[in-house]
């Protein structure tokens, strides 16, 4: 297995950059002043906007560059070679920065994963499956007992799989202690259930179709031990680089002594996944981490300000900066801007699978925005709208906008402005969409920049058996891949 190496990661960050140096403004930019700031003949280059000059031309564009799997040689040459450069940069493509499960295994044998389908979707269940068999592999090698920490435990889908099925002692710890008492009352409602499920689960791997839930199978095996529950705990707890494991574990578990504990976190919002690689090495007794992160526009960033976050009470708990975390990137004051982070959690994989363009909502918004800077300009970029949903057309979804932020000058505006609007920006929808998939094409990129700074982050404190790993089918789950990384044995 190639180690990668931090001239290797530094070098992949440079090239990274300075493709992303002349679009900054343009991954920053808002969907919902598209109109307003003429995102298209600001943003898209003269060369591709001379390849469309109508709306057939979009929809062919659409088509062509975006929907259909292989392109060929088409009318918008340099449309194919702006989005080719840009899936360059892609992590996904760069194969030699990348770790399979298998090399990481080095063909060890591991347990057979049970589809288990109950109590979570299919995503989730795709997730669980795959995270619990690699976690369970790193904890059986380690030199003696270890407990596993579940770091943004959430409703506990992961730490129950990790205990149920694997055994393992597990203390899932989550900010809200609203969710660990849902994971608590989930996994008790799962350890009822759980003999019945596995035994379905294994028969389906044979092919075997079971009977409807509820109805006893003659082949079951009554005496078969219900698993124990006394060895998942959870906790609520916000986690910073301050807080002890070994602590909360002995407080959990009347843990004696010294064991090794693997820190994990299977979509861990925002900082939190920094966070997690941070404690991972201020923690001696912290041997294993196994981290997927999520949420990118909730990292805090040590070179952007003035952000708008929603969640202002919950970032204002946060004590550290999660991007960029390597001294190579923070030597170069990389920031990346909240838009651009929001940017990097949408998934170019999903859209293109499901030929999914963005919703109505999106333009009825630009359109809106337009009405701002008519009748309220001291609003434009204020106006926080939120979701709104169930309405028919344009007139409508006014309304419920005039309703939802009480504002007055919003409902006083006539139907026939409205007519005129949706006239005279008729067209501009489908630019907006097209401008939409190109934008959208930079999301792998600016992930890429994030991963690869954390990966770089372990490289240069030491830690040579660290990894990305491709964990998840990015159409499926979107946030796919994993951080590993193992400390040197005591």
């Amino acid at each position: 297995m190639s180690r990668v190496g931090v001239t290797q990661l530094q070098k992949r960050l440079d090239g990274l950059i300075d493709f992303l140096n002349p679009h900054w403004d343009f991954v920053n930019c808002h969907m919902v002043n598209f109109l307003t700031d003429f995102h298209w003949s600001t943003f898209i280059p003269d060369a591709l906007r001379k390849e469309i000059g109508c709306r057939e031309d979009v929809e062919l564009a659409i088509e062509e560059l975006f929907w259909q799997s292989c392109r060929s040689k088409s009318k918008f040459p340099n449309w194919e070679s702006f989005l080719a450069q840009g899936e360059q940069e892609r992590l996904s493509n760069h194969l030699e920065l990348l770790t399979t499960v298998d090399q990481l295994i080095d063909g060890d044998e591991n347990h057979t994963q049970l589809s288990i389908r109950e109590f979570m979707s299919a995503k989730k269940c795709h997730e669980v499956e795959l995270t619990a068999a690699l976690i369970d592999h790193l904890v059986k090698n380690c030199n003696q007992g270890c407990y596993i920490v579940d770091a943004g435990d959430g409703k506990g889908y992961l730490s129950s799989r990790l205990a149920l099925q694997y055994g393992h002692h597990v203390l899932g710890i989550d900010a809200n202690a609203a969710n660990t008492e849902n994971a608590l009352s989930r996994n008790r409602k799962l350890q009822r259930a759980w003999n019945g499920l596995t035994e379905r689960a294994e028969l389906q791997s044979q092919g075997i179709t079971p009977k409807r839930r509820g109805k006893k199978s003659p082949i079951r095996d009554s005496s078969k031990p219900v698993p124990a529950l006394e060895n998942y705990k959870t906790t609520a707890r916000f986690i910073t680089t301050e807080i002890n494991f070994g602590d909360l574990l002995e407080q959990h578990f009347s843990k004696k002594g010294t064991s090794e504990i693997c820190l994990t976190g299977l979509h861990t919002c925002g900082n939190l996944a920094s966070t997690c690689l941070q404690v991972f090495h201020a923690q001696s007794d912290c041997r294993i981490l196994c981290n997927i992160g999520c949420c990118y526009h909730l990292l805090r960033e040590r070179y952007s300000t003035n952000e708008f976050f929603g969640n202002k009470a919950l970032m204002d708990m946060q004590t550290d900066f999660g991007f960029p975390l390597s001294q190579y990137l923070q030597q170069k004051k990389v920031r990346l801007g909240r838009n651009a982070r929001m940017l990097a959690a949408q998934s170019i994989e999903r859209t293109l699978d499901a030929k999914e363009l963005p919703n109505m909502t999106l333009y009825y918004r630009s359109l809106l925005e337009i009405l701002v800077c008519r009748h309220a300009p001291h609003l434009k970029n204020e106006l926080q709208v939120g979701k709104v949903r169930k309405f028919e057309d344009f007139k409508e979804y006014v309304e419920k906008c005039a309703s939802k932020l009480d504002a007055p000058w919003l409902a006083a505006i006539g139907d026939t402005e409205l007519e005129l609007i949706l006239q005279e920006y008729a067209m501009e929808k489908h630019y907006l969409d097209l401008f939409y998939l190109v934008r959208m094409s930079f999301a792998p990129v600016l992930e890429s920049l994030i991963l690869l700074d954390r990966l770089l982050y372990l490289k240069e404190l030491g830690y040579q058996r660290s990894y990305l790993i491709d964990l998840f089918n990015p159409v499926i789950s979107p946030r796919h891949f994993a951080i590993v990384a193992l400390k040197p044995s005591m």
